[in-house]
């Protein structure tokens, strides 16, 4: 599965996809985080980050391109982006859909707009994407508009978006 056209700015942050299990009604789904690993960690032209969702019954490897080059790549240890983590009462990462925060501090910054591509190894069921800021950029997943699970002051920000 491609997903094409992922309108970039900078600190606008991808860094996770994930594969949503069923789950009860009662409760929000488990979210299973791309694992961002070392592969091509020069954020320049030409730029691939390679990762893996892994869940109890499968691994899905996960590409991510981007011609034009990122802001940076974080793939083992750094800075946490996803602060605060407490799922349910202050996490801007978690809603009624969303049970847990991203695991680890793996993070792909993105920084110039135009065609990037998110490839998987097998179908992915309602992706679930985790941003520290638009930076009150727009975005654009080919002509397919997303739901905003939940939102708020992520690290350090006083605001919404204001990374």
């Amino acid at each position: 599965m491609t997903m094409q056209r992922l309108c970039a700015t900078l600190f606008r942050a991808i860094p996770a996809l994930t594969l949503v299990l069923a789950a009860g009604a009662a409760s929000a789904d488990p979210i299973y985080w791309t694992d961002w690993i070392g592969a091509d960690t020069d954020p320049g032209p030409g730029f691939i980050g390679h990762g893996n969702i892994t869940t109890p019954t499968a691994t899905v490897n996960v590409t991510y391109t981007n011609a034009a080059g990122i802001g940076f790549y974080q793939s083992s240890g750094g800075i946490d982006y996803w602060t605060p983590r407490t799922p349910g009462t202050n996490s801007p990462y978690t809603s009624a859909q969303v049970d847990n925060p991203p695991t680890g501090t793996d993070i792909i910054a993105l920084r110039y707009a135009g065609d990037q591509t998110l490839t998987f190894s097998q179908s992915i069921v309602n992706p679930v994407f985790a941003f520290v800021s638009l930076n009150g950029n727009g975005y654009a997943f080919l002509n397919q508009d997303f739901e905003i699970l939940s939102f708020g002051a992520g690290r350090g920000a006083a605001a919404p978006g204001n990374h």
